[in-house]
């Protein structure tokens, strides 16, 4: 009994997890794997060089400082690929620009130059304040009261007031990500930091200022540390995380690539759907299920090649559209 209801109940199953999908003739089904995205870069293809051109702003004290430690992570981390600052500056010497001025078509020429595959450049704006102000503490002294001719010494807490000016720093730096060979930008990023560093004077101010006032100059500490900040949120939001991606497949006439692509085998699907589009370069589900076999096998310039033969083959084909647009590919229209 239990055996004959397994053996009724499992193909139905089977056929359930194929869903139809509007805009397909065929059933499509859903499958689902790890990739790696990047905040700002979306998901990129694999190996892709980075380059920093720096950081533009009235502060080029700042700028510097900022871009001097943002390249330094850049290249220290161990899952990105990312040209040192050194020849990128070389480079960007040699075309005329205002220092702290760099337009983001000056980036791209740049990153042409030193086959980076994707160039950033940010904007740095700050504000530094300085507001005077006196704490009331209370320690302990001793005092001595005479009553009755006699002395006795005992502790009593005198309170007096310890002046200090804090210095409030605001930043916020903007990011932006090209595409050097399109000229695309993938991305644009931006955070602000806000840190406030405490000095404590000798002695009271006469006729301090009220309130805050804008000034020019900080602590260096203080700058150092609201750049260190920002580094590391611009850092957070290059670096890859790992997601799930759902993507749906189609049979394409010859359900044997999606049989290799359930039992795990993407190398042998990937064979599979090749040889079909090399007989038929217009057939889009196969275009379609390849694409997806090169995204599970990390090749994504090969996934997004397949994507856009898909589209090519069936532009309104909605299966290939929401699988292209969840790859990253923009929207045709």
């Amino acid at each position: 009994m239990a055996a004959s209801l397994y053996r009724t109940v499992l193909p139905l199953l089977a056929a359930a997890t194929l869903a139809h999908v509007p805009g397909c003739a065929a059933s499509s089904l859903s499958v689902r794997f790890d990739v790696y995205r990047s905040p700002l870069l979306g998901l990129p293809s694999e190996e892709e060089t980075i380059a920093l051109l720096g950081f533009n702003g009235t502060d080029l004290a700042l700028n510097n400082l900022t871009g001097f430690l943002f390249a330094r992570a850049l290249v220290s981390d161990s899952t990105l690929t990312a040209i040192e600052m050194r020849p990128v500056l070389r480079t960007l010497s040699r075309h005329p620009h205002e220092a702290g001025q760099i337009s983001d078509s000056l980036a791209l020429i740049v990153g042409r130059e030193i086959n980076a595959d994707i160039t950033l450049v940010g904007d740095l704006e700050r504000a530094y304040t300085e507001a005077y102000g006196e704490v009331k503490v209370f320690r302990e002294e001793e005092a001595i009261e005479v009553e009755l001719g006699r002395a006795d010494i005992r502790f009593v807490n005198k309170s007096y007031y310890v002046p200090h000016i804090d210095q409030t720093a605001v930043m916020t730096a903007t990011l932006r990500a090209y595409d050097v060979g399109s000229e695309e930008l993938l991305g644009n990023f931006s955070v602000t930091e806000t840190l406030t560093y405490r000095t404590v004077l000798p002695e009271p101010v006469k006729a301090p200022p009220e309130g805050a006032i804008s000034v020019e100059i900080v602590s260096p500490l203080l700058t150092e540390v609201i750049a260190r900040r920002i580094v590391d949120r611009l850092m957070a939001a290059i670096v890859q995380e790992e997601v799930k991606a759902t993507r749906r497949l189609v049979p394409a006439g010859n359900r044997a690539g999606v049989s290799a692509a359930r039992e795990g085998n993407w190398s042998g699907a990937v064979e599979i759907w090749e040889s079909l589009v090399e007989v038929d370069p217009n057939n889009a589900e196969a275009w379609n299920n390849l694409a997806i076999a090169y995204e599970r096998s990390g090749r994504r310039t090969d996934a997004a090649a397949a994507y856009r033969s898909a589209l090519a083959a069936s532009p309104d084909d909605r299966t290939i559209q929401v699988n292209s647009r969840a790859f990253g590919l923009p929207e045709t229209h």
